[in-house]
């Protein structure tokens, strides 16, 4: 079923290429019993595509909130990167006093990122989601591009939850290194 939810449409695919075959093959036959069993796979693969639309798992809900932070971070969107992230956020390195644990923290800490550094380009080298009880736990590795400086490879941990609403946010942010260089 977990399948059906996070690929609708390989799944919706998959059940009408069967879909097709049956009938295919029940017509060229004249067995009026495999053209129906076509015929229900095809109601099968539009349920299966209907539904993995209207609902999400939270390792999709974590990739979404995970990727768009990414994207807003790098394209500088303070405000999207603000609405991503909850209120009562949890920085666990601060960068060596760089960054304060709040939600203002880390929209100082993208402003200063490109003021000093100015990022190009990023790569995602490794993004893995780690479902758990009440979160998601997400771990990235990446490779970003920086003016004057060049690649610079970096680890992150971050902890995607939902609110009382079911509005999924980063409510923990992990510098695990950059550059190699770990914060611990």
């Amino acid at each position: 079923m977990r399948f059906v939810i996070e690929h609708p449409w390989a799944s919706g695919c998959i059940l009408g290429s069967i879909s097709f075959a049956l009938i295919w093959t029940g017509l060229r036959d004249g067995k009026l019993r495999r053209i129906k069993f076509g015929l229900v796979t095809v109601v099968l693969a539009v349920a299966a595509m209907i539904i993995g639309n209207l609902f999400s798992t939270p390792r999709e809900n974590a990739t979404r909130v995970v990727r768009g932070f990414i994207h807003a971070v790098m394209q500088n969107n303070i405000s999207e990167v603000s609405n991503l992230v909850s209120p009562d956020v949890i920085v666990v390195d601060n960068l060596h006093g760089k960054l304060d644990g709040t939600r203002a923290g880390v929209v100082e800490g993208v402003q200063y990122l490109h003021k000093e550094f100015s990022p190009t380009s990023n790569t995602i080298m490794r993004f893995e989601v780690f479902e758990r009880e009440h979160d998601a736990l997400v771990e990235v590795s990446m490779m970003t591009r920086i003016t004057c400086i060049g690649s610079v490879p970096h680890r992150w941990r971050l902890i995607v939850t939902p609110n009382s609403q079911k509005v999924w946010r980063i409510t923990t942010i992990d510098v695990v290194e950059v550059a190699f260089r770990s914060y611990r």
